[in-house]
């Protein structure tokens, strides 16, 4: 805080003040070691360039900085499905000898997510879940339920230029 008064940053710091929310968060980023600052920066950046390869306008930019930050094709499936369906969640339910299914819990139809690579669903749903497109929780048997967040509804109508 004294070096935003130094070097007369008083507005910067007097917002800062006014939120002490962020003035605790940012005294903890502070504090952090300078690696440990920039390996989260670094993570930071990878997940806005995934989530900015979905996106036209951006694509090209993102997959130069990053060439590897692009979801798969079965990940944006999945998730303009569940924003089709109208769904808010879906329970992944295994079978023994099936694939998994995700079977919506409350859209206004019943059905499941299609997908056609089933080796890789649950690295997509992993990813997915790590970017912050959809939460995950467990019911009563401790089965996993996906659910939609507003960033994956606004990173699909981006898609679709809506």
């Amino acid at each position: 805080m004294s070096w935003l008064t130094e070097n007369r940053h008083d507005e910067i710091r007097g917002m800062l003040l006014s939120n002490a929310a962020t003035t605790v968060s940012v005294k903890s980023l502070l504090m952090d070691s300078r690696q440990i600052i920039l390996e989260r920066l670094s993570s930071l950046d990878k997940t806005l360039a995934t989530v900015a390869s979905g996106i036209e306008q951006y694509r090209d930019l993102a997959l130069i900085a990053y060439p590897s930050s692009e979801l798969s094709d079965q990940a944006y499936a999945i998730l303009e499905q569940f924003y089709d369906s109208g769904a808010t969640a879906v329970l992944e339910v295994k079978y023994l000898s099936d694939p998994i299914e995700l079977a919506y819990i409350d859209g206004p139809d019943n059905g499941s997510i299609t997908y056609t690579e089933p080796r890789f669903v649950e690295d997509d749903l992993t990813t997915l879940v790590e970017l912050g497109l959809l939460g995950i929780d467990h019911n009563g048997r401790g089965k996993r339920i996906f659910k939609f967040k507003r960033t994956a509804a606004a990173l699909v109508e981006r898609r679709r230029g809506a």
